[in-house]
């Protein structure tokens, strides 16, 4: 399903989809770098937020080294490497990720419509949203700092906001929703399982990058 009228088939995608979306196996995060979160494995109420919110925050904070715990090591180069002329980067899909997260903030924060967000997110996101040709000529020549920096400041924002909300908000159902009657908990786990979908494919992607030897992903 896609959103009528709609010209951004990836972000339409991304709303319309989210129940279809792979879920691929992986290693939970404990065999990521050491996080300064020692409760990250305890999934559960948070301090700083009401019960349920703390809870979702517990599984983004345990889902988010899914997709880059792996990189240690990795060169701009490799970032950038493309398998065949349709393929995605790994940086490209790192930085989707954080504009998935901001287009979930703009449409459960800011109570915007995804379709009309205009300049302030087209601009700073709108290659890495819908990747694609756009994002293989855009998404190019950083380093892995960057593409972590996007996503810890994205991820402070969305925690920041958090800490304003209460579970009546959380719970809000918006019965507009491309697939249906859906509460903004909904909404927001499938940030979470998004980021498991393309975590997936970047674990495939870095056992197949010419000259990069990860000594943590799994064989």
């Amino acid at each position: 399903m896609t959103i009528p009228g709609s010209t951004l088939t990836r972000r339409s995608f991304l709303l319309a989809t989210g129940a279809a979306a792979s879920l691929l196996p992986f290693a939970p995060p404990a065999h990521a770098a050491p996080t300064p979160d020692a409760d990250i494995n305890v999934i559960g109420p948070k301090p700083g937020y009401s019960p349920q919110i703390g809870t979702l925050v517990s599984m983004l904070t345990w889902m988010s080294p899914a997709a880059t715990r792996y990189l240690k090591g990795i060169t701009p180069a490799q970032l950038d490497y493309l398998f065949d002329p349709n393929a995605n980067s790994i940086g490209a899909l790192l930085l989707h990720l954080a504009a998935s997260e901001v287009l979930y903030q703009r449409i459960t924060f800011d109570n915007a419509d995804p379709e009309k967000l205009g300049d302030s997110f087209d601009k700073p996101w709108g290659a890495a949203m819908e990747l694609g040709d756009k994002g293989r000529k855009e998404i190019k020549g950083h380093d892995l700092d960057f593409y972590l920096a996007k996503l810890d400041e994205v991820r402070a924002k969305s925690l920041a906001e958090f800490k304003k909300r209460d579970d009546a908000w959380l719970m809000t159902v918006d019965k507009t929703w491309p697939w249906g009657p859906t509460n903004n908990y909904c909404k927001w786990f499938h940030v979470c399982e998004h980021i498991s979908h393309h975590a997936g494919q970047i674990d495939i992607l870095i056992k197949r990058v010419p000259g990069f030897k990860s000594a943590t992903s799994q064989g």
